[in-house]
């Protein structure tokens, strides 16, 4: 799993699109609809500092996607809780479908980092 790049949410229109559009499946989340949110912890040696309160791209590559998430902030619930991303899902589904993917990168990652050793 790679950061690719933070995104510019300077724009209030796409701060709110991006707060409304599930990290999975890309669909639109409807303003009254249950959302999914769930957080991540980062892979040790990633700082993610200059991207605190963001929302940044990931690369999956096992499956072949790229999510957004949230990068959590000092001091926040999120971060005190030992979450460093923080992603937005419609569906149970799609948490799922992305935990499951995260997990998989992650074991990749690891195993990568095993090799090299």
């Amino acid at each position: 799993m790679g950061i690719k790049r933070k995104i510019n949410t300077k724009n209030a229109d796409s701060l709110n699109t991006l707060l409304h559009t599930c990290a999975w499946c890309k669909k639109t989340i409807p303003q009254d609809a249950e959302v999914f949110a769930f957080g991540a912890k980062a892979n040790p040696g990633i700082d993610l500092s200059d991207n605190e309160g963001e929302f940044v791209s990931l690369t999956l590559a096992l499956a072949n996607k790229t999510v957004v998430a949230l990068v959590t902030v000092k001091g926040s619930p999120s971060r005190e809780a030992g979450y460093d991303l923080m992603f937005v899902t419609c569906s149970q589904k799609c948490a799922q479908d992305l935990k499951d993917s995260l997990e998989s990168e992650k074991g990749l990652f690891e195993n990568a980092r095993k090799s090299s050793s």
